[in-house]
């Protein structure tokens, strides 16, 4: 079976079996003559003979107008096998990823296509490089392309269209929504992320050669071998999460579980780290804070011992008193909090459900706690929220809406609620699975005219309903062929084109975000 993608606006990439093949129309090249686009990559692949990150083509040949690049990859994966694993298992792949985007003198394909995974050297390579020849069209920075194929590689997703919710990771612990987050949302270049996931794998091989030697101790000394508690310390108290559904046949056996439990436990250990170090970056802004002000010897040993006090409750917090540090951010004046105190504060009413508390200070709280809902599928709390504002409000009834899918109400009240970002995706959503090309397209020019991924997505739609709509019909005839037919060779052969056709409608469903 042979599975085509489109890539690079207009090229496709074709995969059977161990090849994968890369057409262009030769038009869209640079040169119009095929020996010199042969030249031009082999030249460029020379340049690259010392590095492991690029897979050169076997074969660049000329098909009926095209250009065609294959690619031997046996031995090698897809990179979608990233999916399958456990998130430590893929930190080294991570770390090749980054390595290829911090390659500035190659522009490379980002496509889930363009990249496959070797196993033994637990790297990523890419197939599709740009040279003098020919041209590739990145719509989006090295720094967003890395971070939306680590989100895809932690969930279900193929696309990224914007923040995923949990139930949309295979791995739906803490520890993964944390370290998604941190990925997506809080580190802002190359060289962060690396050493934020350098920082992660480093650690977990300690443990690992710490445990072993344990073991090994353990085993000589004919003592019963036991799992010391690797959690010293948690921000949040979770309930146990289910391992990705794409692994469940690991825990079959007793000791398997145990295995899973130990892989836990790192990864929360590991992650909860990174969250003190942010805390610590806090808490080291309060202090500094404190310092700047000149004051007399006696003002100073009390400030010192006040600022004592509140490290004091800050770590407490991060041994999991978050009451106590809501409790002393409260009591001070709230208009001399700063930046990360105010935003501090907001997140631990939010998290201990003071919603009252929230609004009475931010006007735009609502707007944020529905979203924040939203995201994490939390329909009985906007109900609760609803109870606490006493009257209708746009954001609550734009939130239920996405979340039971109820699509026209999305739109009845996309002009009254903040435009997010989020919640733009969720508009041009409801205008597609109402089969609204033209209000989605009008909405994309009037709210978000620089916003390519929304638009690109729009006119994908429309493309696919097209095709949708000839499969649509199709699967109408095969319908009519196996419910009428009395011929049972063709009612056989039309209940297998039917699984091809249904197959092909999901895909078509899946790329349009529908």
């Amino acid at each position: 079976m042979v599975i085509r993608t489109i890539a690079n606006r207009v090229g496709t990439f074709e995969i059977e079996g161990n090849t994968i093949s890369y057409l262009q129309p030769l038009s869209t090249f640079n040169t119009q003559e095929m020996n010199q686009v042969q030249k031009w990559y082999k030249d460029k692949m020379q340049t690259l003979q010392k590095s492991d990150l690029y897979l050169p083509a076997r074969d660049i040949s000329f098909q009926s107008g095209q250009v065609c690049y294959t690619f031997d990859v046996t031995g090698l994966q897809s990179f979608n096998v990233l999916k399958k694993m456990y998130l430590e298992d893929k930190l080294p792949y991570y770390l090749s990823l980054i390595q290829l985007a911090k390659e500035k003198q190659v522009q490379v394909l980002w496509e889930t296509e363009n990249l496959v995974i070797d196993v033994a050297e637990a790297s990523v390579k890419a197939l599709v490089i740009e040279h003098q020849a020919f041209t590739i069209e990145n719509e989006k920075s090295r720094l967003n392309a890395v971070k939306e194929l680590i989100i895809i590689s932690l969930t279900n997703l193929q696309q990224v269209y914007g923040r995923p919710k949990r139930n949309d990771f295979f791995e739906q612990s803490e520890e993964v929504i944390q370290f998604a987050e941190m990925i997506y949302l809080r580190l802002d270049s190359l060289d962060h992320m690396a050493s934020f996931i350098q920082s992660l794998y480093d650690e977990i091989e300690e443990r690992k050669q710490r445990e072993q030697e344990e073991l090994a101790q353990q085993l000589a000394n004919k003592k019963r071998f036991s799992i010391p508690n690797l959690i010293p310390f948690q921000l949040l108290q979770q309930k146990s999460e289910k391992r990705p559904e794409l692994r469940k046949d690991v825990a079959t056996s007793l000791t398997k579980q145990k295995s899973i439990s130990q892989k836990e436990s790192k990864m929360r250990f590991l992650i909860g780290t990174a969250i003190i170090l942010v805390g610590a970056l806090l808490l080291n802004i309060l202090l500094t804070s404190a310092n700047k002000n000149t004051e007399s010897s006696e003002r100073r040993s009390a400030s010192r011992q006040e600022e004592t006090d509140v490290e004091k409750v800050y770590l407490n917090g991060l041994l999991g008193d978050t009451e106590g540090v809501m409790k002393v951010l409260e009591e001070r004046d709230y208009d001399r909090l700063n930046k990360d105190e105010t935003k501090l504060l907001h997140q631990l009413w939010i998290k201990h459900g003071s919603y009252d508390k929230y609004m009475a200070k931010d006007e735009l709280a609502v707007s944020y706690l529905t979203e924040y809902m939203t995201d994490q599928d939390l329909p009985e709390e906007l109900d609760r929220l609803q109870v606490i504002l006493k009257v209708a409000n746009p954001h609550i009834d734009f939130a239920k809406g996405v979340l039971a899918k109820e699509w026209k109400e999305v739109l009845a009240n996309r002009d009254l609620v903040e435009l997010t970002e989020e919640r733009k995706t969720h508009i041009i959503t409801a205008f597609l699975n109402e089969k609204d090309i033209d209000g989605a397209k009008a909405f994309v020019s009037e709210k978000a005219p620089k916003d390519d991924g929304l638009m690109n997505r729009v006119l994908t739609a429309e493309k696919n309903q097209v095709e949708m709509a000839a499969l649509e019909e199709e699967k109408a005839l095969l319908q009519k062929t196996i419910e009428e037919s009395e011929d049972a060779d063709k009612v056989s052969a039309a209940k297998q084109k039917m699984g091809t056709v249904k197959n092909e409608l999901d895909k078509l469903k899946k790329s349009s975000g529908l």
